[in-house]
């Protein structure tokens, strides 16, 4: 693959890609004439927070108003037929343009790119999985798993070149194809268009463990089974929000009649707390919320180096869902305590 032409385009000549994976998931949902206030809900272009340290769309779009331009130029193809689609940076393309139409002050009509020519579909995907599954702003699970899904049965791509491409591992990128293809297989068919959540791909993830799906199988339930409890939001915490995390616990809860009907009933959380009731010694029965929480401190601030990377490399270790439930409780009574409630 050639380094490409460094130039300025005119925004106008550049399609936007609707082959991006981000772009055509969320279309694939629409039907009619695909607007631009569409493709601008596909790329996220009012997102808001920061979501794991990456740049979100309203954060890129001050930031390009702010040094009135960008300083990572996007990347385009021209093929054959001399039509240019922009195959990496399409949120850059979209500001530009939006600029454009709102007047806002400056010179928008024009953008850095690197300018390719007649790109072929194995370097349109290198430079897209270089550029979003490790680089800044990457596609979310979702997107990744479906493009990577593609990449190996559609374009049948060597399993791996794709995990050289993307540098992740054979055990991240297999398991992400395997949780899309579940997710496609059991989740999809029980959903409307409207109501498929891509946020419940995290659980097919969860589910690629052996152990949990294993406890699945033994206890006479299927994947369209575990499907249909995503659906119905069994995986939630206290506080009502989804928490698939819960998911590594069904190897303790569907053995066992009484917690798995807890679990189909009331959800993971009701059958957790009856699974797994801790025993307390007096000490701490008698301590106060004061002297518990402070104890928490005391002991996360001064936990062993080698204790904490055997927590970091036994994600199924019990602890964590501890460590979470307790999290969860004190930020529920931190926000009782607020409202005075």
């Amino acid at each position: 693959m050639s380094a490409g032409k460094l130039t300025f385009l005119p925004i106008a000549d550049i399609e936007l890609d609707r082959t991006n994976p981000r772009i055509r998931r969320f279309l694939e949902n629409y039907e009619g004439e695909i607007t631009n206030d569409r493709i601008a809900l596909a790329l996220d272009v009012a997102g808001g927070d920061d979501k794991d340290g990456t740049t979100t769309p309203a954060k890129l779009k001050n930031s390009i108003l702010t040094n009135r331009g960008i300083t990572q130029p996007i990347v385009v193809n021209k093929d054959t037929a001399g039509r240019l689609t922009c195959i990496e940076g399409n949120t850059r393309l979209y500001i530009y343009r939006s600029f454009v139409e709102e007047e806002v002050e400056g010179d928008w009509k024009m953008i850095p790119a690197l300018l390719h020519e007649e790109l072929g579909p194995s370097e349109v995907d290198a430079i897209r999985l270089q550029a979003h599954l490790v680089g800044p702003r990457p596609w979310d699970a979702y997107s990744k798993a479906k493009y990577l899904w593609e990449l190996q049965y559609h374009e049948l791509m060597p399993l791996e070149k794709i995990i050289a491409f993307c540098g992740g591992n054979r055990r991240d990128v297999t398991q992400a194809i395997q949780a899309y293809s579940d997710m496609e297989s059991y989740y999809r068919p029980l959903c409307e268009a409207d109501e498929f959540d891509t946020e419940n791909y995290s659980g097919f993830v969860e589910v690629q463990n052996t152990k949990v799906k294993d406890a699945i199988l033994r206890a006479g339930f299927t994947l369209t089974d575990f499907a249909q409890w995503l659906r119905d939001g069994k995986f939630k915490n206290r506080t009502g929000n989804r928490s698939l995390q819960h998911i590594r616990q069904l190897p303790q809860v569907l053995p066992n009649k009484t917690t798995r009907d807890l679990f189909l009933k009331k959800g993971i959380k009701a059958a957790l707390d009856v699974a797994d009731k801790p025993d307390l010694g007096s000490g701490l029965k008698n301590a106060t919320i004061g002297q518990l929480a402070r104890a928490i401190t005391e002991a996360a601030n001064s936990i062993p180096l080698e204790e904490l990377r055997r927590l970091q490399e036994h994600p199924e270790d019990e602890a964590h869902r501890y460590i979470e439930d307790a999290m969860e409780a004190l930020q529920y009574l931190t926000k009782q305590i607020q409202s005075g409630a």
